[in-house]
């Protein structure tokens, strides 16, 4: 990402102010994760994980907050700001929804993770991700729908986070979720084609990537050229906006390097000025008013705090809240379990170290999608985007999101008058150009290669194809169905390491099996296990349980069956480097040669001579 390359140059430099300082933050325990001490009672644990410094991380770094911290977050935060402003608008428009709607999510989700952020960099707020899913699960229904699908996503994530689930998040492999967010640009760019074209708006609906493209290849005599050539002169001038920073060397012209970095992370709030002052002129010029399409009118100012547990009037029936969930169906799960994905990834990108108090981050985003909603915010999460500004900007601490917030409150307070003027076709470039380097195709030439397999290959195509026939959630889940098939095949085919060691003491048949023993994988191990004691019989035959992880019943069972079945072909069977526990749960006694199963008459087998 372009984002990424820059930001290496600016860190590479080791030089400026501190908005190009690589911070320490003030207080790493507040942003790391906690081994809790098994010592303690869980009485005191419990107290740890309630106390008011570990659920508010503000309470922690604010005690040493200083001038200097205050400068460089007010830097990061209106640079954050003008990005987010922009983004936000168009946002919206991707789930179907007024452009007022993705500034409410900006606003509640900077100022909630203020106090309870743990990562300074992230910014949480509407995506393009979380705008597909919302239009996935909500498409031609009113904004109420949208806003219990916020709510109820942020008490799924804080349940997630009270009872420590975001290790489910470690289940989507990373060719999984390269492939999820290649195929969502691709989705966005597919659905913006017709506002960057000037195609009269169908209704909103989840159709798959390629009818919506097949949509927008039939109505090409539709083609608006007043749109087309504002949308294309956008895209044309945010590539190359973006592109500023790489036509001064850092290194030779600090200041007027570090001015064309901040031109370039300001492109979109540029692109979106420039073509509404456009259009503002040409209003007021042209007696046939301007030849592209406007967003329209935007409702000013942050709505009152309402419950989200209303129902919702669909033509001349009042739907319960009860019936808008069992609507929304699956979308309860998996809205807020990509949401999770999104996030928690991008702070351990950020986070120092990588390591992040996982429990607070998902608390952290229930609070802002549950708080949000109540002021008729859409899905939140936290953007990479975002978040390289944030970064590159200097941040010190989460404090920055306040400036941000404040600085979105100023636009629906005071700017919304103007967000009228603004073209769709600049919006549908804002979006293409945000979406284009979330596109990670070149991956695929790396996945058959070691250490890789082609189980990822596989993951990654059925990942991505299903996404764009049938809906990103869809093709989430078969993605990860698939990737799973590499860990359960090693549990269902354990491999064994077989190997005949001749004495003295025993000449024995050693069989180590790899990584464990669980129910699926028993009949492959006794398979193994009977072919080699009846072909060496009566060589005795040392099982080593070295590799073993975990054990379940079905395979103590079978241990000890198998035993007995190896005992009939004239040769016994010993376990060695078994585990303290395993033995008494196994019911074993030691020999000279190795553990043996307890028999009521104590018999031990005998090797032969």
């Amino acid at each position: 990402m372009v984002e990424e390359e820059e930001l290496r140059a600016l860190q590479g430099e080791g030089h400026g102010v501190g908005a190009y300082r690589d911070v320490e933050p003030k207080d790493s325990h507040s942003l790391s994760s906690r081994t809790p001490d098994d010592s303690r009672s869980w009485c005191g644990r419990l107290r740890e994980e309630c106390s008011p410094s570990r659920r508010l991380p503000i309470l922690t770094w604010i005690r040493r907050y200083d001038g200097e911290d205050a400068l460089s977050d007010l830097i990061a935060g209106v640079t954050l700001g003008l990005t987010m402003i922009p983004q936000s608008i168009a946002y919206a428009t991707i789930a179907g929804l007024p452009s007022q709607y993705g500034l409410y999510a900006a606003f509640m989700g900077s100022l909630v993770y203020v106090f309870c952020g743990t990562v300074r960099e992230v910014s949480i707020g509407p995506t393009s991700l979380m705008s597909l899913m919302t239009l996935e699960y909500t498409a031609g229904r009113p904004p109420q729908y949208v806003i219990v699908l916020a709510f109820a996503s942020g008490l799924v994530e804080l349940a997630m986070g009270a009872f420590r689930l975001g290790f489910l998040v470690c289940f989507i492999s990373v060719p999984v979720t390269s492939a999820f967010t290649s195929a969502t640009a691709l989705i966005i760019i597919g659905a913006q084609l017709g506002n960057l074209l000037g195609l009269p708006r169908l209704p909103a609906t989840d159709s798959g990537f390629f009818s919506t493209v097949w949509g927008v290849v039939r109505r090409l005599r539709d083609v608006s050229y007043g749109d087309t050539a504002l949308g294309v002169a956008c895209l044309v001038l945010l590539v190359a906006l973006q592109s500023l920073p790489r036509l001064v060397p850092a290194a030779r012209h600090r200041r007027l390097h570090r001015l064309l970095w901040y031109t370039s992370l300001a492109r979109n709030a540029i692109t979106v000025l420039a073509s509404a002052l456009l259009a503002h002129y040409l209003t007021h010029t042209l007696p046939d008013g301007v030849p592209f399409r406007l967003s329209g009118n935007v409702e000013p100012g942050i709505p009152a705090f309402e419950w989200p547990v209303r129902g919702a009037t669909v033509g001349n029936t009042t739907v319960s809240f009860l019936e808008i969930t069992s609507e929304l169906g699956s979308g309860l799960l998996l809205v807020p379990l990509v949401a999770v994905l999104a996030n928690v990834a991008i702070a351990k990108a950020f986070a120092t170290d990588g390591v992040v108090d996982a429990t607070q981050e998902l608390i952290a985003l229930g609070l802002c999608n549950v708080i949000g909603s109540c002021f008729r915010a859409m899905p939140t999460t936290g953007a990479f985007t975002r978040s390289a500004v944030s970064h590159a900007s200097g941040v010190r601490t989460p404090l920055s999101g306040l400036y941000s917030a404040l600085l979105t409150l100023m636009a629906l307070g005071v700017l919304t008058p103007y967000f009228y003027y603004i073209p769709r076709a600049t919006l549908a470039a804002v979006l293409i150009a945000a979406v284009a380097s979330m596109l990670d195709l070149a991956i695929v030439r790396r996945l058959p290669r070691p250490p890789a397999s082609l189980s990822d290959l596989l993951a990654w195509t059925v990942c991505f194809a299903v996404c764009l026939l049938s809906g990103v959630e869809v093709g989430l889940l078969c993605g990860m169905a698939v990737s799973l098939l590499e860990p359960l095949r090693h549990w269902v085919w354990p491999r064994a390491d077989r190997s005949t060691v001749q004495g003295p003491p025993l000449t024995y048949r050693h069989i180590r099996p790899n990584p464990g023993l669980l129910y699926p994988g028993v009949d492959r191990l006794r398979t193994l296990v009977l072919a080699d004691a009846q072909r060496l019989a009566p060589l005795p035959i040392v099982l080593d349980c070295s590799q073993f992880v975990a054990l379940d019943y079905s395979a103590v069972r079978a241990l000890r069956e198998l035993a007995d079945e190896v005992a009939r072909f004239g040769g016994p069977m010993f376990l060695r480097n078994v585990t303290p526990t395993w033995q008494k749960a196994l019911q074993l006694r030691q020999t000279e040669h190795g553990f043996v199963f307890h028999r009521p008459d104590n018999s031990e087998p005998e090797p032969p001579k």
